[in-house]
């Protein structure tokens, strides 16, 4: 039996990697139907047997609002992108792509009703280093997570409902993996 331990600060990277790789496969899934949207549209002459998704137009306005979010994070992860390096940089690349495929997906759901937006970032002090600037993302997405469930508790249509229920599982897994990579107590989670 081998009772040596592990130098955790060995470690931490390839620990870091894997949680993250974990992100990159929940993140497609709410990418899909933003491809799915923009490979139907592209192609107006093709004759389809998909149903066009079922909206309820009291859900714009709430999905436009979800769009700002996003857009807001977006353009947070761009400054946070622009103050780490090397696996830390990989890292928020990812969950950052994530966000622009939120951003296309509910644009795309929403098609000409769809607000367009720039996004304005949010507060991000990015001294300190990768622990830092994880930390407060965590708590950004904590905030777009419960924004994403107090607009899918309104929202009337299944479609909009479905594709805002798959954004805040991932959401939810980018706020768990920046809170375990900075190194935040487990009960934050």
């Amino acid at each position: 039996m081998d009772t040596h331990a592990p130098d955790t600060a060995a470690a931490e990277p390839r620990s870091r990697r894997a949680l993250f790789a974990s992100l990159i496969a929940a993140g497609t899934a709410a990418a899909v139907p933003a491809l799915a949207g923009r490979a139907s549209a592209a192609d107006d002459a093709a004759t389809t047997t998909t149903a066009p998704p079922h909206r309820a137009s009291a859900d714009t306005a709430i999905v436009n609002s979800l769009i700002a979010r996003e857009a807001s994070m977006v353009s947070t992860y761009v400054a946070a992108v622009a103050a780490v390096s090397g696996d830390d940089k990989a890292a928020l690349l990812t969950i950052h792509g994530h966000h622009v495929a939120y951003v296309e997906s509910l644009s795309a759901f929403l098609g000409t009703e769809a607000a367009t937006t720039s996004g304005t970032p949010l507060a991000l002090t990015t001294t300190g280093g990768y622990s830092a600037i994880a930390a407060q993302l965590a708590a950004h997405e904590k905030a777009t997570e419960q924004a994403h469930i107090d607009g899918l508790s309104r929202i009337q249509g299944l479609d909009a409902a479905g594709l805002v229920a798959s954004i805040i599982t991932v959401v939810a897994r980018h706020r768990a993996a920046l809170l375990v990579s900075s190194g935040a107590d487990a009960s934050a989670l």
